[in-house]
């Protein structure tokens, strides 16, 4: 039965990777998610449900449409093979339970800001404000984190960001133009100046909604870290330290590992850390 469902919770992934592929295309261009059907983005013709397989099709027709021999992302494949092992591990570690459903939804909303932000530099309202929402339903579940916990770490760890934004803004307010704007977002060079958008603000409140406080440090201090360490790193590539990075990706990683060993790593910073 373990094997059967988690077996069951991959499949469902590959299919809820494969919505979320069509989310962070059609949203940001302002396009609906349900008409019309899957289509070829170079020919407009409408892709048959056979050539729909998830993570299967691109390999099916190496990785070209039926119709037109345009080129199709490899990338379509991964997200919806990833998904498809979270929601595995996810089963494998939590069973199906509430927290099942919790988790599924909050590393889904994850990859969907994983996506916009690389492409596009944002980070949904729909995703990141409506997961505020459903993380606090969340919370008043069986083996939720209760109502309370999870609005005072939301409200938290929003005012810890406005208050990185601000402060970043104060600085940066004797360097304008400090940051560099990435190439066709010039006219939105301002957004660049605040160390932190928006997008990042808002997503740690739906971050703080889902996990609670002690799994939000965990994931916060890991997104700091990893974003920090990557920073470094194309620096010493030579990339400008005046270019910005998106940081939703880094938010969303720290906050996977939160998902699956927020609880150890936690209570290893409470005995090491703090000596208890």
């Amino acid at each position: 039965m373990e094997i059967a469902y988690i077996t069951a919770a991959f499949i469902f992934g590959t299919v809820v990777g494969s919505f979320l592929n069509v989310v962070a295309w059609r949203v940001p261009r302002g396009e609906s998610i349900v008409r019309p059907g899957s289509r070829c983005t170079s020919c407009g013709k409408a892709i048959s449900f056979y050539d729909n397989i998830p993570v299967l099709s691109w390999f099916i027709l190496r990785g070209r449409c039926r119709n037109c021999g345009s080129r199709f992302s490899v990338r379509y494949s991964i997200v919806e093979l990833v998904t498809g092992l979270l929601f595995a591990a996810v089963a494998l570690q939590f069973g199906i339970t509430w927290i099942f459903f919790r988790n599924i939804t909050f590393v889904s909303l994850l990859i969907c800001v994983v996506l916009t932000d690389l492409d596009h530099w944002i980070i949904l309202d729909s995703v990141s404000l409506g997961g505020i929402a459903v993380g606090l339903l969340f919370s008043l579940f069986p083996g939720g984190t209760g109502l309370l916990r999870s609005l005072i770490s939301a409200a938290v760890a929003f005012s810890l960001f406005c208050l990185i934004r601000f402060a970043s803004r104060l600085i940066l307010k004797n360097r304008p133009g400090y940051a560099i704007a990435p190439k066709g977002y010039e006219d939105e060079a301002d957004e660049f100046q605040g160390g932190m958008g928006w997008g990042d603000i808002k997503l740690v409140g739906m971050i703080g909604a889902f996990l609670g406080p002690s799994l939000t440090a965990v994931a916060l201090f890991i997104g700091f870290l990893t974003g920090a360490l990557t920073g470094i790193a194309a620096m010493t590539a030579g990339r400008s330290k005046r270019l910005p990075i998106p940081f939703g990706p880094f938010l969303a990683l720290g906050s996977t590992v939160a998902v699956f060993a927020g609880e150890a790593i936690w209570q290893f910073y409470l005995r090491i850390g703090l000596g208890l």
